[in-house]
């Protein structure tokens, strides 16, 4: 994990059984529980969204850095060879006569 920032030393108080948890999935996920403390980052940046999606972009090269504006939206958007409001019409004709006995 690129870090550009000083580390920061800090307390918590966590459950002992939660902990202890947490350190044999570190050690099972990386080999040892040396990697702790960049376990717990890990877990902390899950939290930020953002940080969270800029990695996702990154690590799938995705170009994040301007949003699509709703014409674009539009544009990209699949065109279907249906009507939406046809196709449920007909679910619901078919949902009606089968609670009616009809058919």
């Amino acid at each position: 994990m690129v870090n550009n920032m000083a580390d920061v030393k800090t307390t918590i108080n966590v459950d002992e059984e939660t902990w202890n948890e947490f350190k044999r999935n570190v050690a099972s996920r990386y080999g040892s529980i040396r990697n702790l403390s960049s376990a717990v980052e890990e877990a902390i940046l899950c939290f930020n969204t953002p940080e969270l999606l800029s990695k996702f972009a990154e690590l799938n090269r995705l170009d994040i850095g301007t949003f699509p504006s709703i014409r674009e939206i539009e544009e990209r958007r699949p065109k279907l060879d249906t009507s939406t409001g046809k196709a449920v019409r007909e679910m619901r004709d078919e949902r009606e006569a089968g609670i009616l006995g009809h058919q």
